[in-house]
């Protein structure tokens, strides 16, 4: 059994409204999108996130995608008032243009900034493990923006990050770095912290 209760609570129906509802345990990836639905349903926004009260709720995900099909399953689905939409995006060296050797520097530079617009279109970011070499190389230009970046790796909150996951035996739990949500200007429901490990950030600097 898992020890969080309020977001079971949301991924039951998540989980019920899928094609055909299976006796099995739903497997890692299966509960980290249900915690993704809930991540946007618990998190605070400042004012001018949103164009208007139609623009939708975007999920991205960078790097090498292990959701598989679970993504897909909430696209489209109303949270808030808002739609829910999906992105994917290159791993890192392909963000930083390192995949493109030869292409002229203003080319690469341009193409550089296009990217990070894009990123910074999401509301929220998984970052995958396949990306763990370059965290710090993502996590920065993104830690002025209001991305609720979201990843899997040990280090993931230590270098920035706001929400990292944890596989705890066959739990899937959660800590949030609270200095680096600040620093985004997000809030989260004390209902969502009430249920994660709270961590500080290591480095000072980053609550300047």
């Amino acid at each position: 059994m898992y020890r969080i209760v309020l977001p079971l609570l949301t991924l039951a129906g998540f989980f019920a409204g899928l094609a055909g509802v299976s006796a099995a345990a739903p497997t890692e990836y299966e509960t980290k999108a249900g915690y993704l639905l809930n991540f946007v349903e618990f998190v605070e926004w400042p004012a001018g996130t949103f164009q208007d009260a139609a623009s939708p709720v975007i999920i991205g995900v960078m790097g090498k995608d292990p959701f598989g099909a679970e993504l897909e399953k909430l696209k489209d689905k109303l949270v808030n008032g808002r739609k829910l939409q999906i992105k994917r995006f290159k791993g890192a060296l392909e963000f930083r243009g390192a995949e493109a050797p030869g292409r002229r520097q203003e080319n690469l530079t341009f193409s550089q900034a296009k990217k990070l617009t894009e990123l910074k279109s999401c509301h929220i970011l998984f970052i995958s493990s396949s990306e763990k070499k370059y965290l710090s190389m993502v996590l920065k230009p993104l830690r002025d923006s209001c991305v609720v970046t979201v990843g899997e790796t040990p280090v993931f909150t230590r270098e920035g990050g706001i929400i990292n996951f944890l596989n705890n035996g066959n739990r899937v739990e959660f800590e949030i770095n609270l200095d680096a949500a600040e620093r985004a200007r997000l809030k989260f429901s004390s209902k969502l912290l009430s249920l994660a490990k709270v961590v500080k950030s290591e480095h000072p600097d980053e609550k300047k």
